[in-house]
């Protein structure tokens, strides 16, 4: 399943609010995400719909998708350079 999909089938909505996937997604408080979001730290863009300090911070379900897919690219690619490795390592162990 596309991960755009699935989030999209999770949230119900295109956008999400930043305080309700910033544990899960990037381990942090919603106070701290928040922080992150004015300074633009975060690993995904946030935008508010409208000019105001009470606007909810959104994220874009597509721009998540992305922030996972590639953690999980990259994951993928270090855990098959080991798995290489392991492999290479037990064709050579003397019995």
């Amino acid at each position: 399943m596309n991960t755009t999909f699935a989030l999209l089938a999770r949230f119900e909505s295109p956008t999400v609010r930043l305080k309700d996937i910033c544990d899960e997604f990037f381990g942090i408080t919603p106070k701290t995400a928040e922080q992150k979001a004015k300074s633009q730290d975060l690993p995904v863009p946030v935008f508010k719909l409208r000019d105001s300090e009470r606007s909810p911070t959104l994220v874009k379900v597509e721009d998540l998708a992305l922030y996972i897919d590639r953690c999980h690219q990259s994951s993928k690619g270090d855990w098959q350079i080991i798995q290489s490795a392991k492999a290479h390592q037990q064709r050579y162990i003397p019995h």
